[in-house]
């Protein structure tokens, strides 16, 4: 099992227990144990299909005979209207567990659908569309496994995984030494020498200083196009290898402005933190044999 999916199915062991509590009362006084019904789950809004797998887990984790048949692929796109699933099993089961799957398929498709709209915005360029650790609390695995399925790249999943000396470390630094980038470069290549260094800078004096110090990887932060271009340019000049990145503010609209300036990557924290969940319908039928085999 990955790391992404033994995530995910602690989120959906938390969700479930979040939801049930001491149990579905309701569910449980008015609904026979033997009655099984099938649910249909539709698309009511265009978009990037993501969370499939997840749905069926969630089902089958609260009720092992409960069936569910996909009609659509993973990451594929569809039209307001498309029939995506039907789950057919204890009716029981299926009430208790509609509303957790729902809100697992419909985050995960929101975010695949944004993320491939920017990935189409920068079509043609060599310029990756990259998530943030603008995550909701919990949700990390599951919204940066979407950004991967509508196309993007993700960023870093935790602090470990990289030493970003970010505007903020240098901020606190300025009362200390008069070459703040220097000064956390040495100190991170002395303490993690096989870690990737990347440094966030908002002018131009801290990308020279940056280059001097040999990262691996610069942060443009809350440049205009004009500006970041100059930055690249100055980077390619000089022969530098590092990864270019540009942030902050940047949108659907001024995307491919900052793609075409030559950077390897944009990071969009709108495609996890915003973002809106794509509207489907889970509508329940009692036209199921009670000899269905479940």
């Amino acid at each position: 099992m990955s790391t992404t999916e033994s995530q995910i199915e602690k989120l959906i062991a938390i969700a479930i227990e979040e939801d049930l509590g001491g149990g579905d009362l309701t569910t449980e006084a008015c609904i026979p144990e033997s009655k099984v019904l099938e649910g249909t789950l539709v698309l009511k809004q265009a978009g990037v299909i993501a969370g499939l797998p997840f749905f069926k887990q969630l089902f089958q984790k609260i009720n092992p005979k409960i069936q569910v048949t996909f009609f659509v692929e993973e990451g594929s796109s569809h039209k307001s209207g498309t029939l995506l699933a039907k789950v057919i099993g204890p009716a029981t089961s299926i009430l208790t567990g509609e509303r957790i799957a729902l809100n697992l398929i419909q985050h995960a498709s929101g975010i695949a659908t944004i993320t491939k709209a920017y990935v189409k915005k920068v079509a043609g360029l060599n310029c990756a569309i990259l998530d943030t650790r603008k995550t909701l609390p919990g949700l990390r695995a599951l919204e940066k496994y979407a950004v991967r399925v509508g196309g993007g790249f993700n960023y870093r999943h935790s602090l470990e995984e990289r030493c970003v000396i970010k505007l903020n470390h240098l901020a606190y630094l300025n009362a200390t030494t008069n070459d703040p980038i220097s000064f956390a470069v040495n100190k991170l290549k002395a303490k993690h020498p096989s870690v990737p260094i990347e440094v966030e800078v908002n002018n131009f004096e801290q990308v020279e200083r940056a280059l001097k110090c040999d990262v691996n990887a610069i942060m443009l932060r809350s440049m205009t196009p004009g500006k970041a271009k100059a930055c690249v340019d100055y980077i390619h000049q000089h022969h530098k290898k590092a990864f270019i990145e540009s942030s902050g503010a940047i949108t659907l609209d001024t995307v491919r402005a900052f793609a075409e300036t030559g950077v390897d990557g944009i990071l969009i924290g709108d495609i996890t933190h915003s973002v809106q969940a794509l509207h489907m319908s889970f509508k329940l039928s009692e036209n199921v044999s009670q000899s269905h085999n479940i």
